[in-house]
């Protein structure tokens, strides 16, 4: 047999031998399961489109286990001292990393399988038929998605670990995979819709995503996933930088690759490991007991604290450390709406995703050092050292703290350098001490504490990483699903950590903070204890005679240690119980400070405008776009219907911005820490401020009559004029950037909608029709008919409703407006009527001497049942830019459509370089990608 086949399938059979195999198997069946679970409340109702959802994403689980099947495909040769064997036999190096990675491939591939399992499983107990389950989207879905993740990250971790010569190479991944999961998760990642990131995913979740959103088979939906045009290059993009790595590492590979840093090893060790623990050293047992000798724990501390930081994988670790925090605090957390200052409370907020990313390094490096004489084969040597427990245990304790105190520091590092580079210095240097050594130091050393006695209590290397990222995960879902209320005492987390406001703190749950962490170190000293008491330093033995040794070393300093510890416990619940009464209902009181102008109306009467606030860098802003509104509403409405307006800074909640007559409240995420240096990018607060500044009359001052489409007017009218306030001030381009984000909102909405939509007149307080398709059905209407006559409706209608209150409603609205409509163009009144959509495709362009000719693909459908089309012919006026090299638009035009006549003629225009059809993007498509050519 060829020697590649034969190491292939000695490494397959080797893992279907091992018990943890078979573990793996379950917890993938089992997150099989639970997606589909989870899937159900954003169904679709077709279950082919919901299985590619549950596909779509590879699984936290599913990754961590083939993170650690291919961390010690290579490594465990070394574990096994098996280098000398290997070199004997009739086999090239690189023969056997091919067999190795071809095997260990395979067997991921054969655990990966167990996910679709899971998803059958989860459908049949949901009451699908076997007739109904969708095999064909199963097995596409594991070839084209599961296996091909499964290859990159394989291929990223065998090539690492042979890189950094050391299974800590797989530690990197596993660190980086498991970031990746809970950040996407936790949502602690702005989800952007750059294609420049989306091409970065390395489990082209969101491009996946899209191509189920897009494709053909939403309207039949037996047909196979059809990967977009991104999604392809995506693919090719990881599956190239995968095979690039993977041959590099072969170049590299050799036989005694992980074996070269155990040369200056004394010989003596490695005869030392053939005879049994009896025949070596005397082993000197020394109880918990005596004077500390600092001197000496110190010392061991010292050298347990270079070797830690000295290790290739701490400044891996630390480089990526410093890259995701600068990459989290800059371009993975640009806020669409408006750039946002280095704030504090900002900054500090990078303590959550980088604290699950340090958290995950030291909890791993927590079991290695445990095990880390038996690792190198110096345990006999270690466990003949007169020293006690304690001061062994003390020392690595010491150096992991150490460790954490460093990383910690560098976390405060960046976010110090990242405010100062901006030229930002209101800095909160009381913030940054207690989140950073509260929710940061002191939460790790808790976590550490937790992860080194099950570690101790399982006594092997490999499944207490296994229990410890479980506990991991475990506790950091737990805390996330459940924030605020639901779970006060999570060990390690505190109450409201990712809920801080500048205004009110952690609002009730600042008092009983101190009181909770007091009771996780009443946990921790526990912890300590029982670690110290039930320490191995020697080889595993059986459970009966480690219980029996734990019973022999137990002593009255371990029974006092445990008291000291129940003590500290009940302190800390008798101070919870002594604050959260009083801080659960009481209102925390906020430093507000005032501000107050006079603006004069139109009609000449002056108008006194407050705002209260917090934060000082937008107050002029708002003020400024109060004042533009207020003067536009006055235009179109008629006088201001109340006495003043009052603008109130709130915390953040779940609603971010709500009015009542003569008072705006907005959230202190929306707007108020905008960067005051970047005037031309602040368009969302003009916006807002505009928004609810419209709904001063259009809700407050007018009762539509209460029937299913109330919600046009009081949403989508209000919504419409704010954004044209945008256009009017910034320009075409920084509308479309606004109009774009209420597309993709709606769309992404009603893709997880599993009942029939209903049109935009019909709405019973959809919030995502009313916000997103509400305001481009209106946008696209305006920009065929024009925005000057269709704002002047809006007030037309306004000031009807004010005569006749009773005829207040959103049909009287479309039938104003079709009565001022060109009969041309009372088609437009379907976008609000109808559920209509569109598809467009630019074809052929030729640039003939007498002009342009552009081909033009149209199509125009309704849906009243989801993914079910029923085609309409398209009689509809569409808007065409044509724009030049530099991307300035020199030509504009409305084109119409049909099947009859596909070329729209355009006059010479010698600049040209692009075509667009749909400038403004608010056309209902569900792809846009085809409506742009460049020539």
């Amino acid at each position: 047999m060829n020697p590649l086949l034969t190491i292939a399938k000695f490494e397959f059979r080797y893992h279907l031998r091992q018990p943890m195999f078979y573990l793996y198997a379950l917890l993938i069946l089992a997150q099989g399961i639970w997606a589909t679970y989870q899937q159900v409340t954003y169904a679709t109702g077709n279950p082919t489109i919901d299985t590619y959802y549950v596909l779509s994403s590879f699984g936290l689980i599913l990754a961590i286990v083939t993170v650690l099947l291919a961390g010690q495909s290579l490594t465990k040769d070394a574990e096994f001292r098996t280098t000398s064997y290997l070199q004997t036999l009739p086999i090239t190096s690189r023969i056997h990393f091919a067999g190795r990675f071809l095997g260990t491939y395979i067997t991921g591939l054969l655990l990966a399988a167990c996910s679709p399992l899971g998803i059958v499983l989860a459908l049949i107990t949901q009451g699908t038929g076997v007739d109904s389950i969708p095999w064909i989207a199963l097995i596409d879905g594991f070839i084209r998605l599961l296996s091909i993740n499964s290859f990159i990250i394989i291929s990223s971790t065998v090539s690492l670990t042979v890189f950094l010569r050391s299974v800590r190479g797989a530690y990197i991944s596993l660190f980086l995979v498991v970031l990746y999961f809970l950040l996407t998760a936790s949502n602690e990642v702005t989800q952007t819709n750059s294609d420049i990131w989306l091409l970065l995913d390395p489990f082209g979740v969101g491009m996946t995503q899209e191509s189920i959103n897009t494709m053909s088979f939403l309207a039949d939906a037996d047909k196979l996933l059809t990967f977009t045009d991104m999604l392809f290059i995506n693919r090719l993009i990881w599956i190239g930088l995968a095979l690039g790595m993977l041959a590099q590492a072969e170049v590299r590979f050799s036989f005694d690759i992980f074996t070269y840093q155990q040369s200056d090893k004394l010989p003596l060790l490695v005869e030392l490991n053939s005879y049994s623990p009896s025949h070596l050293l005397p082993i000197v047992q020394v109880r918990f007991g005596g004077w500390l000798p600092y001197r000496t724990t110190l010392h061991l501390a010292k050298l347990e604290f270079r070797n830690l930081v000295y290790q290739p994988v701490f400044h891996i670790t630390t480089g990526l450390l410093i890259l995701l925090a600068v990459l989290l605090a800059t371009t993975f957390s640009l806020n669409p709406d408006f750039p946002e200052l280095p704030t504090t409370s900002h900054m500090t907020a990078l303590r959550i995703p980088m604290g699950l990313f340090i958290s995950l390094f030291l909890i791993i490096m927590t079991s290695e050092l445990i095990f880390y004489e038996r690792t190198v084969g110096l345990w006999p040597l270690y466990d003949a050292l007169p020293q006690p427990n304690f001061v062994l245990l003390l020392a690595k304790l010491i150096a992991l703290v150490g460790a954490a105190g460093l990383l910690t520091v560098t976390l405060f590092l960046i976010g110090i350098g990242l405010q100062l580079a901006n030229g930002f210095g209101d800095i909160d240097w009381h913030l940054y001490t207690s989140d950073l050594l509260m929710d940061g130091l002191w939460r790790y050393c808790q976590l550490m504490a937790l992860a080194a006695l099950v570690a101790i209590l399982i006594n092997n290397r490999l499944i207490s990483h296994i229990f410890n990222l479980v506990v991991f995960i475990g506790l950091t879902t737990a805390y996330q699903i459940n924030i605020p209320d639901k779970v006060k005492f999570l060990y390690s987390f505190l109450p409201g950590s990712t809920a801080y406001s500048d205004l009110i703190g952690y609002g009730s749950n600042s008092a009983i903070r101190p009181a909770i962490h007091i009771i996780w170190w009443g946990f921790t000293g526990l912890f300590l204890t029982l670690l110290i008491l039930t320490w191995n330093r020697g080889l595993s033995g059986g459970l009966r005679e480690r219980v029996r040794e734990w019973q022999n070393r137990f002593s009255w300093p371990y029974g006092l240690a445990i008291a000291v510890s129940g003590l500290i416990f009940g302190v800390g619940l008798w101070t919870f119980q002594k604050h959260y009464p009083a801080t659960e209902t009481s209102q925390m009181p906020i430093q507000y400070t005032t501000q107050t102008t006079t603006i004069k109306s139109i009609s000449g009467r002056f108008i006194p405008v407050q705002v209260k606030y917090y934060h000082p860098y937008q107050v002029k802003q708002i003020l400024t776009a109060a004042q533009s509104a207020m003067h536009k509403g006055e235009q179109l409405f008629g006088i201001y219907p109340y006495s003043s307006l009052q603008i109130l800074e709130v915390p953040h909640g779940p609603f971010s911005v709500w009015s009542k007559p003569g008072q705006l409240a907005i959230s202190e995420k929306q707007g108020w820490t905008a960067d005051f240096q970047q005037p031309k990018k602040l368009d969302y607060i003009d916006y807002l401020v505009s928004r609810e500044v419209f709904k001063q009359w259009l809700v407050h001052r007018i009762k539509p009559i209460h029937q299913p489409a109330d919600g046009f007017i009081r949403q989508s009218l209000a919504e419409y004029l704010a954004l044209q306030e945008v256009s009017e001030k910034y320009g075409p381009d920084r509308l479309k950037q606004r109009l774009t984000q209420r597309r993709l909102q709606y769309i992404s909405k009603r893709n997880h909608n599993n009942k029939p939509e209903l049109a935009v007149l019909q709405s019973t307080g959809n919030d995502a029709l009313e916000r997103g398709r509400g305001a481009l059905a209106l946008s696209s209407i305006g920009q065929v008919w024009g925005n000057a006559p269709l704002s002047l409706t809006i007030g037309q209608f306004y000031r009807q409703a004010i005569q006749q209150p009773t005829a207040t409603s959103a049909s009287a609205f479309v039938k104003q407006l079709s009565n001022r409509l060109p009969d041309s163009l009372r088609y437009l009144t379907t976008y609000l009527s109808d559920q209509v959509w569109f598809e467009f495709k630019i074809g052929r362009i030729a640039n003939l001497p007498n002009g342009l000719s552009v081909e033009i693909v149209a199509s125009k459908w309704r849906e009243k049942v989801p993914n079910h089309r029923q085609p309409l012919l398209i009689n509809d006026f569409i808007p065409l830019a044509v724009y030049d090299q530099e991307g300035r638009e020199i030509y504009r035009m409305l084109v119409h459509p049909n099947p009859d006549e596909q070329f729209a003629r355009l006059p010479a225009l010698p600049m040209a370089k692009a075509v667009l059809i749909d400038p403004a993007g608010t056309w209902p498509e569900l792809n846009k990608r085809d409506n742009y050519k460049i020539f």
